[in-house]
C-alpha cells in the first residue's frame, strides 16, 4: 500500500487497522452463493461448476443461522487470514464452549456458556438475562440442534468449508487480490483525509463507537476488511476491545461517484420516458430517423413546433437521442440505443449498490 500522509487524527486513528482476508471471503462467498444480489453472475458460474451435493449441505448449515452470518465472529481472533485451511483446522478443533462463545456473539463470558453445560435451555436463559438488546437474534435459531452434539457441528461446518475450498474457492483468491488492495488504498486515504471518525462514519454510518463487551473492555482496535463477494454493504460485529467491519470492497470513492452520475442519469432518463409524446416521438425517430427532422414530427404527432423542440430538448438532455446535421442546415435525429440497452443494467447496479 502506498505512503499516506494522516492529516485529519482523532482518538479513533490509532486504532484503525487494514486487512485482507481470504478466510472472510470465502465465508462470505458462500453467503453469496445463496443470495447473490449483484454478483448474480458469478453466483451462476460457481453453482453451474460445484456439487448438487454440496449445495445441499450448504443450505443445510447456512439458511438455519442467518444464511450463516452466526459463523462470522468465529474468525475474529484466529491469526492468520491468508492461511484458509488453518482456519478450517483451528475451527475443527476448537473447544466446543469457545466455539458457542463466538456462535453467540460473545455476549457471554465462556465460563458462563461452559456453566450451562452446554444444555440449551440453560444458556437460553443465559442468553435472555444478558442485558444485551441482540440475544434475542441467538434465540431464533436453532440451537438446540447445535448444541446436541456440538463438536458434531463443527467438524459438520469444517467439512463443508474444506470441501469448498480444496474443490473450487482456492483457485478464485488471485482474482480477487486486487479488488481487496484497491478498497484498502481508498479507505487509507479516507483515513489520512478524515481521521478514525470519519472513516468510520463514512463505511458504516456510525459516528460514535460502539459501547464496550464487556465494560472493561474499551475499543482499542477497529479493523476493516474488504470483500468482493458479499451481498450486503457492510457488516459489523466488535467485542472485547475489537470492531471488525466487513465492508463491499467495491463501495470506493470512484465508486460511489459513479454510482451517483448513474443514478442522477436514470432520474433524467426515467423523466424524459414518462411522457406519452416524447415515447411517440422515439418510435418515430428509431423507425424513421435520418428523415425526422423537428417539423416533420410536428406534423406526424400533431403538436406544435415549440412542443416538439421541448420534447426534443429533455430527450437529448436525458442521452436518449443526438442530433445529426443534414445539409448543413437540417437537424434530423439518432437514437442513442447503448443508452437505452444499458438501461436495464444500469437500473439493477443502482438499487444494488
Amino acid at each position: 500500500m502506498p505512503l499516506q500522509v494522516i492529516d485529519a487524527t482523532d482518538s479513533i486513528t490509532e486504532m484503525v487497522r487494514f486487512l485482507s482476508s481470504p478466510v472472510y471471503e470465502m465465508m462470505l462467498s458462500l453467503q453469496t452463493l445463496r443470495k447473490p444480489g449483484a454478483r448474480a453472475e458469478w453466483a451462476a458460474s460457481a453453482r453451474a461448476v460445484l456439487p448438487p451435493r454440496l449445495l445441499r449441505e450448504l443450505d443445510d448449515l447456512y439458511e438455519p443461522y442467518f444464511n450463516g452470518a452466526l459463523f462470522f465472529e468465529l474468525a475474529v481472533d484466529y491469526a492468520d487470514h491468508d492461511d484458509v485451511p488453518g482456519f478450517i483446522d483451528y475451527i475443527r478443533t476448537m473447544d466446543p464452549v469457545t466455539f458457542m462463545f463466538y456462535c453467540v456473539g460473545r455476549i457471554l463470558r465462556r465460563e458462563q456458556i461452559a456453566a450451562t453445560g452446554l444444555e440449551f435451555d440453560r444458556l437460553r436463559e443465559q442468553l435472555m438475562a444478558s442485558g444485551y438488546e441482540s440475544h434475542w437474534m441467538y434465540t431464533k435459531v436453532p440451537l438446540r440442534e447445535m448444541l446436541a452434539d456440538v463438536p458434531a457441528f463443527q467438524n459438520r461446518l469444517a467439512d463443508l468449508w474444506q470441501w469448498y475450498w480444496e474443490d473450487f474457492f482456492a483457485g478464485q483468491i488471485d482474482s480477487l487480490r486486487p479488488h481487496w488492495e484497491q478498497a484498502l488504498e481508498d479507505k487509507a486515504a479516507l483515513l489520512a483525509r478524515l481521521g478514525g471518525a470519519g472513516l468510520l462514519e463514512h463505511v458504516t454510518g456510525k459516528s460514535e463507537l460502539l459501547p464496550p463487551l464487556p465494560e472493561e473492555y474499551p475499543v482499542t482496535d477497529i479493523v476493516f476488511i474488504p470483500v468482493y463477494l458479499m451481498p450486503s454493504s457492510v457488516y459489523m460485529f466488535y467485542g472485547y476491545g475489537n470492531i471488525t467491519v466487513l465492508f463491499n470492497s467495491e463501495r470506493t470513492e470512484a465508486r460511489l461517484a459513479e454510482l451517483e452520475r448513474n443514478k442522477q442519469q436514470l432520474v433524467s432518463i426515467f423523466k424524459a420516458l414518462a411522457d406519452g409524446s416524447r415515447l411517440d416521438i422515439l418510435h418515430l425517430i428509431m423507425h424513421h430517423g435520418d428523415q425526422m427532422h423537428g417539423k416533420r414530427i410536428a406534423n406526424k404527432l400533431n403538436l406544435s413546433a415549440s412542443a416538439v423542440s421541448r420534447h426534443l430538448a429533455q430527450l437529448k438532455e436525458a442521452g436518449l437521442i443526438v442530433e445529426e446535421t443534414q445539409d448543413n442546415r437540417t437537424f434530423t435525429y439518432k437514437i442513442q440505443e447503448n443508452a437505452i440497452s444499458t438501461l436495464p443494467d444500469t437500473l439493477f447496479d443502482v438499487l444494488h449498490h
